[in-house]
């Protein structure tokens, strides 16, 4: 990927969870990214709505741009596994103050324009709309995602329901866009994922060769900014760097 760039930063960086996902979980990854700050200005993170339950995937995509400062200053935005689809949603709203992407897991919109699109013929979507109350998804076991018993625990404590319509729904076809238009654009992926159909394995193997992309695979399972934070803030800052157009 080249390392041209419209701005030399330093970028303001919005994180955009995972479903079920409150902000603590990415503690251990903005104290990591806060030890190499030179082309960061600063982190902030969509909390996910809870309590409202009929809210559906344009409160997520409100949530994404409430952490966005207000001002033009450049920004990156960081989305992981459901995170990606409110976040293209805003960052088309965003336009060009969004200089990069990074997706952690994330979803590729051309495998599936929502979270249960690109699930198609697993169980999950079947599991969850089975399991949900009163349109609200309780959270999994955070084992299925291969997490160490270790950790599993102050994963556990910070989860939270999840808006089984958000699931559903599909991104406009503008929020889709986002990745092809913007020039800088990273896919961090996580090693453990076996099965063609897994939907992350299949996003990353889908961008392999494309020069257009930087894309690298990180040892560990879904939930990489718990397992292994400082190496998915290593990467995060490389990207930076390369937005920033000081090459990697």
């Amino acid at each position: 990927m080249s390392a041209t760039s419209t701005s030399n930063g330093p970028f303001h960086l919005v994180i955009c969870p995972g479903a079920w996902c409150q902000v603590a979980q990415w503690q251990g990854f903005v104290e990591a990214m806060n030890r190499s700050p030179l082309d960061l200005s600063g982190i902030t993170l969509a909390q996910w709505p809870i309590g409202d339950e009929a809210v559906g995937l344009s409160g997520h995509v409100d949530a994404v741009l409430s952490a966005v400062p207000v001002g033009t200053g450049p920004l990156v935005m960081l989305g992981h596994s459901f995170g990606t689809f409110p976040l293209l949603e805003a960052s088309a709203v965003l336009g060009e103050r969004v200089r990069g992407v990074v997706l952690v897991d994330g979803f590729l919109p051309v495998h599936g324009l929502s979270a249960f699109a690109q699930s198609e013929g697993r169980r999950g979507p079947a599991s969850m709309r089975a399991a949900a109350v009163s349109g609200a998804v309780p959270p999994p076991d955070p084992m299925i995602w291969g997490l160490r018993d270790a950790l599993a625990p102050s994963v556990i404590s910070s989860m939270q329901t999840h808006s089984l319509s958000s699931l559903e729904e599909s991104i406009s076809a503008e929020a889709a866009a986002v990745v092809e238009h913007l020039p800088m654009k990273a896919y961090l992926g996580a090693s453990a994922h076996t099965g063609e159909a897994n939907p992350f394995k299949r996003a990353f193997a889908s961008l392999e060769g494309r020069r257009d992309w930087f894309s690298v695979q990180i040892s560990g399972g879904h939930l990489l900014h718990v397992e292994r934070p400082v190496a998915l803030a290593y990467w995060t800052a490389q990207f930076l760097r390369m937005v920033a157009g000081k090459g990697f």
